[in-house]
C-alpha cells in the first residue's frame, strides 16, 4: 500500500549570527545536527512540515540561513507561523513554503496561522476558519491533517494553557462537523504529548533545540533531547508516527533560567 513520508519540525527558534544562543543551547547546531540525522535515515521524507517559531532573534538573515539548510536536501518544505515570526520575513526569503493546504496520497493536509500579532497566545482567525471550512467542504472523502503552531487542548504545564490556542473549543466544534479530519499537529509547547480527543488525534512534537518541562506549573527547561516527528499517511486514511530524538547530542543548557 503506498506510504507518504512527511517530517514535522518545530521550534527551531534560530540566529542569524553564529553565536545566537537560547538559554545556553546552540540551536543552530540542533537543528544541522536533526537534518544530518534526517539525511542518514533509511528514506528522505516527501515533505518538512516546520510548525512555527522558526526564528529567535525575529531577523531576515535567521531565515535566510533556514532555507540554505533546507536546501541542501531534496525535500520540499511548508513554513507556519509561530508567535515569534515574521511572516513578511517569511514570504521574502521562501514564498513557495507558505502554502495553505495541498494533496498528498489521498490526504488532504491543511496548513493554518494561529498568530496573533505581539502575543504569546494563538488564536485561528475567521479568514483562517473560514479557509478551513472551504477545504474541509471541498474535500469530503479525503481524510485531513490539519497544522498550525498553538496547541488547542491543556497541557501539564498550567503556564503553557495559559499561552494556548484561545478559540480552541471554537476549533473544536468546527471540526467536528466533519469526520475526515484525523490529526492536528501543533509545535509551541517543546515537548511530546500525544491526545486523542473526539476521534481526532492530537500531536505535539519536540523542539528541534531546547525543551519544556512537563508537569510545571511556572516556565521550567527540561534536559530531554531535541527531536521531531515521523508520520506516515497510508492511502486507506492510516496513520502512523513516532518522534525521534537525537539520543547522543550533547548541548549546555541554562536550567535554573526561568523565561526566555
Amino acid at each position: 500500500m503506498s506510504r507518504t513520508h512527511i517530517i514535522q519540525l518545530t521550534d527551531t527558534h534560530l540566529f542569524g549570527v553564529d553565536s545566537g544562543r537560547l538559554l545556553g543551547a546552540d540551536t543552530n547546531n540542533s537543528f544541522q545536527a536533526i537534518l544530518d540525522n534526517i539525511r542518514l535515515s533509511d528514506h528522505l521524507p516527501e515533505l518538512f512540515l516546520m510548525t512555527g517559531d522558526l526564528t529567535q532573534d525575529h531577523s531576515l538573515e535567521s531565515y535566510q540561513w533556514l532555507k540554505e539548510q533546507l536546501d541542501t536536501l531534496p525535500v520540499p518544505y511548508v513554513w507556519m507561523n509561530g508567535n515569534h515570526d515574521d511572516w513578511d520575513m517569511m514570504h521574502s526569503v521562501a514564498p513557495k513554503a507558505l502554502i495553505k493546504n495541498t494533496i498528498i496520497n489521498g490526504w488532504q493536509l491543511i496548513f493554518l496561522n494561529s498568530q496573533v500579532l505581539g502575543k504569546t497566545h494563538g488564536e485561528l482567525a475567521s479568514q483562517e476558519l473560514a479557509l478551513l471550512t472551504e477545504q474541509l467542504e471541498k474535500h469530503p472523502d479525503k481524510p485531513a491533517l490539519i497544522a498550525f503552531h498553538h496547541q488547542a487542548y491543556q497541557t501539564s504545564c498550567q503556564w503553557l494553557n495559559e499561552i494556548n490556542l484561545v478559540n480552541a473549543d471554537e476549533f473544536k466544534a468546527l471540526i467536528r462537523q466533519y469526520p475526515q479530519v484525523k490529526v492536528v499537529l501543533n509545535g509551541h509547547i517543546h515537548q511530546e504529548v500525544t491526545r486523542e480527543i473526539e476521534g481526532v488525534l492530537y500531536l505535539s512534537t519536540p523542539s528541534t533545540c531546547v525543551q519544556f518541562k512537563p508537569g510545571s506549573s511556572d516556565f521550567a527547561l527540561d534536559g530531554a533531547k531535541p527531536g521531531y516527528r515521523e508520520l506516515e499517511l497510508s492511502a486507506n486514511g492510516e496513520l502512523t508516527t513516532k518522534v525521534v530524538r537525537l539520543t547522543d547530542y550533547v548541548q549546555e543548557l541554562d536550567l535554573t533560567a526561568d523565561g526566555y
